[in-house]
C-alpha cells in the first residue's frame, strides 16, 4: 500500500484563507497594557467618616469620578468595537475551516482511512495551517473579551464610588440641616457655631 500524503495544505491553497488572515494581520488591536495601566491608576480615596470631609472636597471628588467614568466609558466603547471586529473574523475563519473539513472528509486521501476517528485526524493534519489560523484569531478574541470584562468591572467600581460619595454628601447635608434647625431653635447666630463644621 503506497504511503498516504498528509502534507498540510498551505493557506495560499485554501480559497479565502489568505484574505481572512490578511484582514487579521492588519486588524488594529487595542493597546491593552497601556489602557489597563490607565484604568488601574483611576479611583478616588474615600474617607470612612463623611463628617470629616468638607463639602467642597466631596463635590470635587464627584467631578473627578465623573471624569474617570467618562474616560472608562470611552474605553469600554472601544473595547466592544474591538471585540465585535474580532468576532466577525473568528466566525469567518471558523466557517472556512468547517467548510474545508467537511469537503475533504469524503475525498482521498482522507476517505481511505478505515474509521471515522482516523479520517478526522487525517483531515485535521491536512488542515493544520488553517487550524493554526483559527487558534490565532480565537486567541485574540478571547483576549478582547477579557479586556471588555475588565473595563466593564472598572465602570461598575467607579459607579459604586460615585454612589458612596453621593451618600457622604447626603449625610453631610443632613448634618448641616440639623445644625441649622438647632440654631434656629436655640437662637444661635452664625458666629456661635463654635467650630462644629469642617467647611
Amino acid at each position: 500500500m503506497p504511503a498516504i500524503d498528509l502534507t498540510p495544505v498551505t493557506l495560499e491553497n485554501i480559497p479565502g484563507a489568505t484574505k481572512i488572515m490578511t484582514e487579521y494581520a492588519n486588524y488594529a488591536l487595542l493597546d491593552y497594557e497601556t489602557l489597563i495601566k490607565e484604568l488601574n491608576e483611576q479611583g478616588v480615596a474615600l474617607n470612612e467618616d463623611p463628617s470629616a470631609v468638607p463639602l467642597n472636597k466631596l463635590n470635587a471628588q464627584i467631578a473627578q469620578v465623573d471624569a474617570q467614568k467618562t474616560r472608562a466609558a470611552t474605553i469600554f466603547s472601544q473595547a466592544i468595537t474591538n471585540e465585535d471586529g474580532l468576532n466577525v473574523l473568528s466566525k469567518k475563519i471558523n466557517a472556512l475551516f468547517k467548510a474545508e473539513f467537511d469537503n475533504r472528509l469524503p475525498q482521498s486521501p482522507v476517505k481511505d482511512f478505515s474509521n471515522k476517528e482516523l479520517r478526522e485526524g487525517a483531515c485535521n493534519t491536512l488542515l493544520a495551517e488553517l487550524k493554526g489560523a483559527v487558534s490565532a484569531v480565537e486567541g485574540s478574541l478571547s483576549q478582547a473579551k477579557t479586556f471588555t470584562r475588565v473595563v466593564q468591572n472598572e465602570l461598575s467600581k467607579l459607579d459604586g464610588t460615585n454612589k458612596n460619595i453621593s451618600r457622604q454628601i447626603t449625610v453631610l447635608q443632613i448634618q448641616i440641616e440639623i445644625g441649622e434647625i438647632r440654631r434656629a431653635a436655640t437662637g444661635n447666630s452664625d458666629g456661635e457655631r463654635q467650630g462644629k463644621y469642617t467647611f
